[in-house]
């Protein structure tokens, strides 16, 4: 083939037709120690999903050694919408790890400790009270409690703070959690699914007035936190939290799709939410979908703009910049000769357990602990395998997940758009045992 032909082909091969925009070309797969032929399990096992009408499409990453070995886009990211590598995508929880991140990159300029109470800088947090139930026949169902200690920075980022969730009550019976989410639904806290017409500051200056599920670092439990760190950030930086994240993150790393507010020339390759019963029945979400104590509204993120910046919930992102940002850590802290973090405070993060006995049991279940935003698999003698010991991974409620394995150096990352989240578990979890067994040096 002459050399410009060439040169053309490969220049072809790197854009993404429906839109222009370049995107990375893989390397053949065995020259990272990857099988192409096993590879192709996880085509089939996206397509038969789709066949079935399970998902209506989904972008799946794989990469090795520092190189993107497949990278696959099929379905229809919207109605006579053509899923692209470069369709953009509601990440929701995927953006705590990025909340982390931003947290520590103030951590290592001394601007913080771990160990800080909270209300050192969000003084509303001064004082914390626990709510505690009393025995049947008593005056009060439950009385306030002062919280043994205050809530530190550490509480924040490894979900031990003693603070909720409202979503996960659709699914407990407990009266001392129910009474605390009713707390929170009295004055107005969401869980940032639909973005409410206010700054992320007045919603923590009023959830930290509230009252404690638990007190501080007596209980793993998935919550607010992060959204309370993207105001700590704020704080701290003097910035607010969107260009924080602009030019402390996303530039450095080369991430130029990631905002939480798209710009009008990107609208057009934003995913649409699909709500399936993951039987079959599959069909376009409506604009807003409550459910209990659960509230998703798909399009607030059709919004050019808003006041609402959350750290745990509203970044959108791409499979491409989301892999920019997962190989920064695993490189511990560096990608193309820009460091965010140290090897120290990486490991702090990913590789060290900040719960002690409890279990990260939210997504995953025992064998899993919690890192300062990410969950880590701690052994391989549970339901919930991910590949390796120190495995460490993240997921959002649109049916987002990326896993990150230090020991092969592979990074997995699966983008759907699609609802409820909770019974897609088998999908994940078979991706990843096709990604292992992919693996062949």
């Amino acid at each position: 083939m002459p050399l410009a032909i060439r040169f053309l082909f490969v220049l072809l091969l790197t854009q993404t037709p429906a839109f222009g925009k370049e995107v990375a070309l893989p390397v053949p797969p065995e020259s990272v120690g990857l099988s192409s032929m096993r590879l192709q399990h996880i085509s089939r096992l996206i397509d038969r999903h789709i066949d079935e009408k399970k998902i209506a499409g989904a972008v799946v990453l794989v990469a090795r050694k520092g190189e993107i070995a497949y990278f696959r886009e099929a379905g229809q990211a919207g109605i006579n919408q053509p899923m692209q590598k470069d369709t953009i995508f509601r990440i929701v929880s995927m953006t705590k790890p990025l909340t982390s991140v931003a947290t520590m990159l103030l951590y290592e300029e001394g601007k913080l400790l771990l160990s800080d109470p909270v209300s050192k800088y969000i003084p509303e947090f001064k004082d914390p009270k626990v709510l505690e139930m009393q025995p049947p026949g008593s005056a009060s169902e439950y009385k306030l409690v002062p919280a043994k200690r205050e809530i530190t920075i550490r509480d924040l980022l490894s979900h031990t703070s003693g603070l909720l969730y409202l979503f996960p009550n659709n699914y407990y019976h407990e009266r001392n959690r129910q009474l605390v989410v009713d707390f929170y639904k009295e004055v107005g806290i969401t869980d940032g699914f639909c973005r409410p017409n206010e700054t992320i500051g007045d919603m923590v200056k009023r959830l930290a007035r509230l009252p404690l599920y638990k007190h501080p670092g007596e209980l793993w439990e998935y919550s607010l936190a992060s959204d309370v760190l993207g105001y700590l950030v704020e704080v701290v930086s003097g910035m607010p939290f969107d260009q924080f994240m602009q030019q402390r993150i996303f530039n450095p790393l080369k991430m130029h799709d990631s905002h939480f507010y798209l710009p009008k020339e990107k609208m057009h390759r934003l995913a649409s939410v699909w709500k399936s019963d993951w039987q079959g029945s599959l069909a376009p979400a409506p604009d807003k979908m409550i459910d209990g104590d659960l509230a998703l509204c798909p399009s607030d993120a059709r919004a050019l703009s808003g006041k609402y910046l959350t750290g745990g919930a509203n970044v959108l992102s791409t499979a491409q910049d989301y892999y920019r940002f997962a190989q920064m850590l695993l490189n511990k802290g560096e990608l193309d000769g820009v460091r965010l973090l140290s090897r120290k405070t990486v490991e702090l993060m990913t590789a060290t357990n900040h719960i002690g006995q409890f279990d990260a049991d939210f997504l995953h279940g025992p064998g899993w602990k919690f890192g300062l935003g990410f969950a880590i698999q701690q052994n391989r003698e549970n339901d919930v395998d991910s590949g390796d010991q120190g495995v460490f991974e993240w997921a959002g409620i649109y049916s987002t997940r990326f896993s990150i394995n230090p020991k092969e150096e592979t990074i997995t990352i699966f983008l759907s758009q699609t609802s409820p989240f909770n019974l897609h578990f088998g999908l994940w979890d078979t991706l990843l045992v096709l990604t292992n067994s992919a693996i062949i040096d």
